[in-house]
């Protein structure tokens, strides 16, 4: 079977309250469960970065979907790719909302301006792919 991971960020169209959070999780999760999907949603400050990974054809359908869902906007697509494996085999979708100060202590105090990150339009190496790798990186070592 081919594999496929797909990183992207977005911005929220309005502000989830942690009900609306826990609810869209379950249904995700319950949802990439059944597909053999898995990843990682970060949230900061009203911006999403997510990868997900999986069977290529439901990661196609699956990022169909995602980039029609009303709660965010402005999707950019940052990577995609085949992979041999999942990186994230127990994870249906690990969530994190972090700071701007975890940002910077995850970036190892990089002088770090998420306005900038979260408007630049470079695709190649793109500064908010740099806080996801190193984000995951933390919690998996």
């Amino acid at each position: 079977m081919k594999l496929k991971f797909v990183a992207y960020m977005s911005f929220q169209t309005q502000m989830m309250t942690q009900k609306d959070v826990e609810d869209f999780l379950l249904y995700i999760r319950e949802k990439n469960s059944r597909l053999g999907v898995t990843g990682i949603l970060l949230l900061i400050q009203g911006k999403f970065i997510q990868y997900i990974e999986g069977p290529s054809t439901k990661i196609d359908e699956l990022y169909k979907t995602i980039e029609k869902d009303k709660r965010h906007k402005d999707m950019m697509l940052l990577d995609t790719g085949s992979i041999n494996e999942q990186q994230f085999k127990d994870w249906s979708m690990a969530y994190h909302e972090i700071s701007e100060m975890r940002v910077k202590d995850v970036m190892k105090n990089k002088n770090i301006d998420l306005k900038k990150i979260f408007t630049t339009q470079k695709k190649e190496n793109h500064p908010a792919l740099e806080i996801l790798y190193n984000f995951v990186n933390t919690l998996t070592k």
